[in-house]
């Protein structure tokens, strides 16, 4: 059964139609900073304050990725000691993943989330580029049907990943597999500079959600959302 998550932002809550619809396969995609991870981090922190057990699988070290939300307004490290947000790094300071580990690095986590499932109510991969980006089509395929399986079980998956990072075809497969589709962009209103949220596919929310909107991501208020109409982007 879906339920609806508050982002634990309530601009954002009323764009999305009322918020997040839980379990679901989202996927958060866009060039670089165009704000994926904020956006995946909002998501979290909703979820943390509706008492749902997260794991974030980061490119960053544990203490880099803490550091980085918080000056974006996320503070992460309470539920982090607390055991309610999980942080498992791909970062290994003074080393680099060879090409033969590298096309380990997908099987390896999702057997890992698969074992570990019932630890959690919500997996979060940011990115999924950087973890695919020597894996074959029929590893990413096994991947994809393991996550749509995950939420049949009631698991959330949030993936982020970088705009054509993966071949046409696998690309195609995973955004028909998603319950919720964001595409992210950078872009201008008049003289500033805003980042664009694009709703291509949301299945399960409360009333219908706007198709985009424009936000910036303030070190103050965290993601603050621009009320410009979008006829004009």
């Amino acid at each position: 059964m879906v339920e609806i998550v508050s982002t634990s932002n309530e601009e954002i809550d009323v764009n999305l139609g009322g918020g997040l619809p839980i379990p679901s396969l989202m996927l958060i995609e866009g060039e670089h900073g165009t704000g994926k991870s904020a956006v995946a981090a909002q998501f979290i922190s909703g979820m943390l304050k509706s008492n749902m057990r997260v794991l974030c699988i980061t490119e960053n070290t544990v203490n880099d990725y803490i550091k980085k939300m918080k000056t974006i307004t996320f503070n992460f490290s309470e539920a982090f000691l607390n055991n309610d947000l999980t942080l498992l790094s791909l970062h290994i300071n003074g080393t680099s993943w060879s090409k033969e580990q590298a096309l380990q690095l997908l099987p390896s986590i999702n057997k890992y989330i698969k074992e570990q499932s019932e630890k959690f109510d919500c997996v979060v991969i940011d990115s999924l580029s950087f973890v695919t980006a020597y894996s074959d089509m029929d590893k990413v395929l096994d991947f994809i049907t393991s996550c749509k399986y995950l939420v049949s079980s009631g698991m959330s998956v949030i993936l982020t990943m970088h705009q054509n990072s993966m071949p046409q075809e696998v690309g195609l497969r995973l955004k028909a597999a998603c319950d919720v589709y964001f595409s992210l962009k950078s872009s201008r209103i008049g003289d500033q500079a805003v980042k664009i949220l694009n709703n291509i596919k949301m299945i399960g929310a409360n009333s219908p959600p706007e198709a985009s909107f424009a936000f910036n991501i303030d070190p103050v208020f965290g993601i603050k959302i621009i009320p410009i109409s979008m006829s004009t982007v």
